[in-house]
């Protein structure tokens, strides 16, 4: 099993203009993970709980990420396994969040445990989507009135 403590190899830092509550409910609620990040009709908030993913297939990626949670501590940090792909091992994602101010929150994003060639190359792809997904899909779904309401 992969260890959780490792150092990150992907490591994306972003402020978001909102409370860390609403922050929270994008990261652990099914239907906004499925909005912003990749649909899921499985996720649930609690440790040991397996989910899934899923994307359009793309070369050797059948479109499926499989997911482990290992911990969390609401609302600072979720930290779950992520396996897609040709991964022979699973990575970890890790999400902090921190308050800032009551409107004002910083979001971390940890992904650690890419191992061999193949994991080198996953990380850089997966390094190149996480910063497009937190800049522009967080940020939008976030800023939509509707989920604002929702969350």
């Amino acid at each position: 099993m992969t260890t959780i403590n490792q150092k990150p190899q992907i490591q994306i830092k972003r402020v978001y203009q909102y409370d860390i509550h609403t922050l929270w409910m994008a990261l652990t609620s099914k239907e906004a993970l499925s909005e912003w990040l990749m649909p899921t009709t499985n996720f649930e908030l609690k440790e040991g709980h397996s989910f899934q993913f899923t994307a359009k297939p793309q070369g050797n990626f059948d479109g499926i990420v499989n997911c482990k949670i290992h911990s969390y501590s609401a609302p600072n940090t979720i930290v779950y396994s992520w396996s897609g792909g040709g991964m022979k091992t699973p990575t970890i994602v890790t999400w902090e969040l921190k308050e800032l101010t009551p409107t004002e929150t910083s979001l971390t994003l940890s992904h650690s445990g890419f191992t061999g060639f193949s994991g080198w190359v996953t990380k850089q792809i997966l390094n190149m989507g996480w910063k497009k997904i937190l800049r522009k899909k967080l940020a939008f779904y976030l800023n939509m009135p509707q989920n604002k309401l929702a969350l």
